[in-house]
């Protein structure tokens, strides 16, 4: 049923206020509507951390997991990098590695010391007249290597020019060889030139 405009400007203000309290209180209405939502929200909230709560761990620990890789991949492509460096300056050495070797041996070797001064004493036409070696050391710790080495003394007859030859030639050979001395004088027996070399040589254990 429709009421007509002027019905409620004839209206009392008893009867007034008596159809204003049958209206909806919109101000309650309005509250309980917004308790409703801020409750809604609270619960999804609430209830939503405990449901993305593994997502997050999960995703925290793969990312953790991804930064660990990184820094293991750029320390592993360090060491092949150095390895690669390593490999090319072996290859650059290549056969002077051998003589590198030779140089310092293992052993003391000194029988084979001992040929080569021989050869050598006879290529520059020296009469070698005495060659003694002094005593070698033959075992050293293994947990503590070390270089060792051996003092050969040497004497030979033969010309002045040749001597100087000998001894200058002495420090070449393929075995490192250190000259501490050398004396030039004269056999009193025959009156030859007579050198007197000291000599050292080393080896590694």
């Amino acid at each position: 049923m429709k009421l007509p405009k002027s019905y409620f400007e004839n209206l009392s203000a008893n009867k007034y206020r008596a159809y204003l309290k049958l209206l909806p209180n919109m101000q309650q209405e309005t509250a309980y509507n917004f308790v409703t939502l801020a409750l809604t929200f609270a619960a999804l909230s609430f209830f939503g951390i405990f449901a993305i709560n593994p997502t997050l761990s999960t995703i925290f620990s793969l990312q953790k997991q991804l930064s660990d890789d990184t820094t293991v991949d750029h320390q592993l492509q360090t060491k092949i990098d150095n390895l690669s460096s390593l490999e090319q300056q072996y290859n650059v050495l290549g056969s002077n590695l051998t003589n590198i070797y030779n140089a310092v041996p293992q052993n003391p070797e000194a029988p084979l010391l001992s040929a080569q001064v021989a050869a050598l004493a006879q290529k520059h036409t020296l009469s070698v007249t005495s060659y003694r070696v002094t005593e070698v050391q033959m075992a050293t710790n293994p947990k503590n290597p070390s270089v060792q080495s051996f003092v050969f003394l040497l004497q030979a007859e033969g010309k002045y020019n040749d001597m100087l030859a000998f001894s200058s030639e002495l420090i070449s050979l393929s075995r490192l060889i250190t000259v501490e001395s050398v004396e030039m004088g004269t056999n009193p027996k025959n009156s030859n030139l007579v050198l007197t070399l000291r000599g050292r040589q080393y080896f590694k254990q």
